[in-house]
C-alpha cells in the first residue's frame, strides 16, 4: 500500500467511485460543499491523497488549509477559498471503502493528514463524524461524546482514534453539514418514503431527517465533533 496524490486519472478509476459507499447518500448534498468540492483537487491538490494497493483505491483523505476556526465543516470551504492567510489544516473527510474497513486504514490516512499539518508548523482541526453515532440517532451529540469505555477512552471508535493520537475535544459543530431539498429529493437521498410531516430515522444518518410536507421541504442537519491535534 502507498499514499499518492489524487489526480484526474485516479478520480476516474472505478475503485475511486466506490468510496462514496462509506457514507450515506444524504451527506453528499450539502450545497456549500458541492459548490467548492471540485476546487479541492485543482486549487488545494497537495492536501488531497489516497491509499492505493495494486492499482485499487482503498481510501481517500481530504483536507483544506483555513484561517482560524471555521464554525462548521461546511464553513471550512468559504474560509479557505476566501483569500485569507491559513494558519491550520482542517480535515474534511477520510473515506475507506466498506470492503476494506476494520483494517486500520483510517488511522493511516489521519496520521498522514497530521503530517501535512506538521510539515507547515500547523495544528490539525477535525470536524469529526463519529462512526457509531448513526446507531444512536435520537441521542443528542452532547451526550454521545460523554460516553466512555471502561478504560476511560471515547466510546466512539473514530473519536477514539483521534484521541489516541493526542487530539482533544474542543466543542460541538452544530449543523456542520446541511442537506436541504424537496420531499422527493429527500426520498431519493434516503431511499425512504416520507409520507407525512415529521422526523425520520434514516440509515447511516447521525440525527433524524426533518420533513415538512405542507411546504414540500426536507432537511438533514448533521452535527460534528471538533477535535484538535496540536501543532508540533
Amino acid at each position: 500500500m502507498k499514499i499518492v496524490p489524487v489526480d484526474d486519472s485516479l478520480r476516474a478509476s472505478a475503485s475511486f467511485g466506490t468510496l462514496r459507499r462509506a457514507w450515506p447518500e444524504i451527506v453528499f448534498h450539502d450545497a456549500i460543499s458541492n459548490e467548492h468540492w471540485g476546487r479541492l483537487y485543482s486549487e488545494r491538490s497537495e492536501f488531497q491523497f489516497a491509499l492505493v494497493s495494486h492499482g485499487e483505491v482503498l481510501a481517500e483523505g481530504n483536507s483544506i488549509p483555513v484561517e482560524g476556526m471555521p464554525a462548521s465543516w461546511r464553513e471550512a470551504f468559504p474560509n479557505s477559498f476566501g483569500g485569507g492567510t491559513p494558519d491550520r489544516l482542517c480535515a474534511l473527510a477520510v473515506l475507506v471503502d466498506p470492503d476494506h474497513q476494520g483494517k486500520g486504514l483510517s488511522r493511516v490516512l489521519l496520521e498522514h493528514m497530521r503530517g501535512l499539518a506538521h510539515e507547515r508548523g500547523w495544528e490539525l482541526v477535525a470536524p469529526v463524524r463519529p462512526s457509531l453515532k448513526h446507531r444512536y440517532p435520537l441521542t443528542p451529540i452532547e451526550r454521545y461524546v460523554q460516553w466512555r469505555r471502561a478504560d476511560g477512552l471515547f466510546f466512539d471508535p473514530w473519536l477514539r482514534a483521534h484521541e489516541r493520537l493526542g487530539a482533544e475535544l474542543i466543542g460541538i459543530a452544530e449543523e456542520s453539514l446541511i442537506a436541504e431539498g424537496t420531499v422527493a429529493e429527500l426520498e431519493e437521498w434516503t431511499g425512504l418514503t416520507l409520507p407525512d410531516t415529521g422526523s425520520y430515522v434514516v440509515p447511516g444518518a447521525l440525527v433524524p431527517v426533518e420533513v415538512d410536507r405542507e411546504h414540500d421541504r426536507g432537511s438533514y442537519r448533521e452535527p460534528n465533533v471538533w477535535m484538535r491535534h496540536p501543532a508540533p
